[in-house]
């Protein structure tokens, strides 16, 4: 709780009574990252993929070697076990790097690098959704059309299938309503030669941000090659324009980062409340015998700090004393006293020329 809202709270609940409302929040899980299954479980239906010749490995996503320009169908087939006809929907998805140093296969708004020339969702096509009659089974066919350059490097995606009208499995947790969907996220990596390409990481940018509701610098670094960035370290530290006290630091390791994408690295403010001015980022990254550093400036502006200081929870501001504050609050309760004594000094006074009259009566 900020110092001023803390203050305001002790003086004013002497005086009335605070009603707190229960909220209830609903959450929902997204998906299950799973190979193929025997039992449908919670979505509702199993599937199989279908590994063409040209399938490149063992694994249990589609890694498939190809030509450039070489067009090509691959099939999944989705089983329903149900006695009721089903629709599952079918959704691509370029892969990206969380703010954790994950890759994500399924939905999310991560962003790609500059560099990316090929995007995974304009060389795959799938139909939207495919209906599965009970008992039965049907194959979802992915159209794949390669660039007609060459290229080295990799392309990577998901494919997300879900059921539709899922049923929701609602679980109360200590007053938190949390409501379960569950997916399939099959992978598929494109290549058209086996060129390993060096690792490559770039600066892109660092700037003010609350994830969570909480104060943060977020600092952008960009995979710029078309491969997997693996066993990835970070270490950065965030000082003054002009000093070499660090003011905050974070360090990540054993990250990863898809082909062409933004990690979006983030360093926390403990909670501290955020200053506008001018900073210096200074960044570390390793991976394998692979090493970046940077030193970067950047701004956080008044707005910025007002913006996020407003929004942000558990936050501890070390601000002066609010004398305007005070002053209101101490001129309030002077009013109150003058008030009351005034109330009480007219029932004194009325009491008394009562007692007087009374007096004069009996005489």
């Amino acid at each position: 709780m900020k110092t001023k809202s803390f203050f305001i709270l002790t003086i004013f609940i002497l005086l009335q009574s605070v009603i707190l409302g229960s909220i209830s929040t609903y959450a929902k899980e997204e998906q299950k990252n799973q190979a193929s299954q025997n039992s449908a479980g919670a979505t509702g239906f199993t599937y199989q993929v279908l590994f063409p010749e040209n399938q490149n490995s063992d694994s249990g996503f589609f890694d498939l070697r190809m030509t450039p320009g070489q067009k090509q169908t691959v099939e999944i087939v989705l089983k329903n076990p149900s006695d009721k006809e089903i629709k599952v929907n079918v959704k691509l998805n370029g892969a990206r790097t969380n703010s954790n140093g994950i890759i994500e296969y399924g939905p999310n708004k991560f962003s790609a690098d500059k560099s990316m020339k090929y995007e995974f969702t304009d060389v795959v096509r799938a139909p939207e959704s495919l209906k599965i009659k009970a008992n039965s089974e049907e194959n979802l066919k992915l159209n794949i059309t390669m660039p007609e350059a060459e290229f080295d490097g990799i392309l990577l995606g998901g494919i997300q299938l879900q059921k539709e009208s899922n049923d929701e499995q609602a679980v109360d947790d200590g007053g938190t309503m949390v409501i379960n969907k569950y997916a399939y996220v099959i992978g598929m990596r494109l290549r058209e030669t086996n060129q390993e390409l060096s690792p490559e990481m770039t600066f892109v940018k660092a700037y003010a941000s609350s994830p969570d509701f909480r104060n943060s610098v977020t600092i952008d670094l960009g995979n710029t090659q078309a491969t997997v960035l693996k066993d990835l370290t970070v270490e950065a530290q965030i000082m003054g324009e002009k000093s070499d006290a660090v003011l905050y630091e974070s360090k990540k390791n054993k990250m990863r980062m898809a082909p062409n994408s933004i990690l979006n690295f983030q360093v926390g403010m403990a909670g501290e409340a955020m200053k506008a001015g001018n900073y210096r980022a200074h960044v570390i990254a390793t991976s394998g015998d692979k090493r970046w550093e940077w030193t970067e400036n950047f701004r956080i502006t008044q707005e910025e700090a007002d913006k996020f200081n407003k929004e942000a929870v558990g936050l501890v501001q070390n601000q002066g004393i609010d004398w305007k504050l005070i002053g209101m609050i101490v001129g309030g309760v002077i009013v109150l006293v003058a008030i009351i004594f005034v109330v009480i000094r007219v029932i004194l006074n009325k009491n008394k020329r009562n007692r007087k009259s009374k007096k004069k009566r009996k005489k």
